[in-house]
């Protein structure tokens, strides 16, 4: 990848030329930097590394652990805003957050709707507690409405999936959280990542900070970022567990549950966003008379199935490796050159042209509305067509007491009838040659019967049929 190639995350995060993948010992090295004071997985953490990604600036995991990458996004904040470049994440850096960087959590109940800095702190405590919210995102939607619902029900207060006082105030305490206590063995991993010799809260820490590492796609040029926990649930307090308990060495698998519709539709918009979608050509009018078609434009599309199946092998395990995914062009369907018929009617001339596309294919002379029954002005198409047509009188006061006329050589419509969009009107043949070039009907559009039954086989249903004044 090229120092031009950006990342690109489906929250909107566009950082500059991040190239580095965070693993886990960078992560616990970072974290392990970090003084005490600023704890160890803490939501306030993870709420600004939500909005320093917001801001483009940081494309590492949302873990809460304020580790080099996290300082490093808080420089770059500082640095673009203008304000002092120490790394701290002090008050006028968080307000440089925007409605990231508010409000505070405990200043307001939260609800289904509600977006900010308070709402993912909430959401990484419910993270941390068992009851997985989805992404860590800053927006309180469905998945975090049933993750304080689930909450709610475990520690028996009402479950009405609102977050005031009360449920603020026992997830702070991290009741019913389980939190584990102990020391994992010597040489211990688990699906790779060494947490062998830490205590529970460091190997808690450090798996959840290599899970959370973003999935990074490659298509056209650009890396996408996405968010693991947005796309799987991954057991790690099962693994914890497991991993306390296991014999020095010993090697263990984190068990993740992956979302295959949300990697569907993850990949459903990564299509969109990298593939201009194939665009056909259309009629947009008539230049001097004659039709004009726009150009069509070839598209892309991305093979899906292949993609969420890499990403449900990476999600499985803690591997972070770039998945490049793959596109292949896409021909329009409708071009210039296959268009199809499009009709021409000129009503003053007395005139209709046949088009194969823009190419003049043949012109006929026909007859047309007269005054108080005009044929109508406008672009039509053609709906149905009929061999030897029954005629059947009607609306108006003209054809009341008509009855209708079966197929034969009186019939008025002829022996071929093309009905257009306009109620009502039609092209079709006239057992009264006469008439032709002529204003005579009651709005529809006579040809000679030879004429009509060539046009009839040339012609389908949506063909076009533009009618002028000319």
């Amino acid at each position: 990848m090229n120092s031009r190639q950006r990342d690109h995350s489906l929250c909107g995060f566009r950082p500059g030329a991040f190239v580095a993948t965070v693993m886990v010992g960078i992560v616990l090295t970072g974290a392990l930097q970090a003084s005490a004071a600023r704890g160890q997985g803490d939501a306030a953490v993870a709420a600004l590394q939500v909005g320093l990604r917001a801001h483009r600036v940081y494309s590492g995991p949302v873990d809460g652990l304020f580790g080099p990458q996290t300082e490093r996004g808080v420089r770059a904040l500082q640095r673009r805003r203008g304000l002092v470049v120490d790394g701290i994440p002090g008050r006028q850096t968080r307000a440089a957050l925007g409605r990231y960087g508010r409000p505070r959590l405990g200043s307001r109940v939260l609800r289904a709707g509600s977006f900010g800095w308070d709402v993912a702190m909430l959401q990484f405590m419910l993270a941390r507690c068992g009851t997985t919210p989805g992404s860590v995102d800053a927006s309180f939607g469905p998945q975090t409405s049933t993750a304080v619902r689930r909450y709610q029900g475990r520690v028996g207060i009402a479950q009405d999936g609102i977050v005031g006082p009360m449920t603020l105030g026992v997830l702070r305490q991290h009741r019913r959280c389980g939190e584990a206590a102990g020391r994992v063995a010597a040489g211990v991993t688990v699906s790779g990542a060494h947490i062998g010799g830490l205590s529970a809260r460091w190997a808690d820490d450090a798996l959840r900070s290599a899970f959370a590492v973003p999935l990074r796609v490659a298509a056209r040029g650009r890396v996408y970022l996405l968010e693991p926990n947005g796309l799987a649930h991954a057991r790690v307090r099962d693994a914890l567990q497991r991993a306390l308990k296991a014999q020095p060495g010993a090697s263990l698998r984190l068990d993740v549950r992956v979302r295959r519709a949300r990697l569907r539709a993850s990949a459903e918009w990564l299509e969109d966003a990298v593939c201009r979608r194939p665009v056909n050509a259309r009629l947009t009018g008539l230049r001097h008379l004659r039709p004009h078609l726009s150009r069509a434009r070839p598209g892309g599309r991305m093979s899906r199935g292949a993609l969420v199946r890499a990403l449900a092998r990476r999600l499985e395990t803690l591997g972070r490796s770039t998945i490049e995914a793959r596109t292949h062009r896409v021909s329009p369907a409708v071009t210039r050159s296959n268009f199809g018929p499009i009709v021409v009617v000129r009503r003053k001339a007395h005139r209709l042209a046949l088009y194969d596309g823009m190419r003049l294919v043949r012109t006929f002379r026909i007859g047309t509305g007269k005054r108080k029954f005009p044929t109508p002005l406008g672009r039509y198409s053609i709906v149905w067509k009929a061999r030897n047509p029954w005629w059947y009188p009607p609306k108006g006061d003209w054809a009341q007491n008509l009855d209708p006329i079966p197929p034969g050589p009186g019939n008025p419509l002829g022996t071929r009838w093309m009905g257009l969009s306009s109620p009502g009107v039609g092209i079709h043949g006239t057992p009264d040659p006469a008439s032709v070039g002529y204003s005579r009907s009651h709005g529809c559009i006579r040809m000679f019967v030879p004429h009509a039954e060539w046009l009839f086989t040339r012609v389908r249903v949506g063909t076009p049929v533009v009618i002028v004044a000319a």
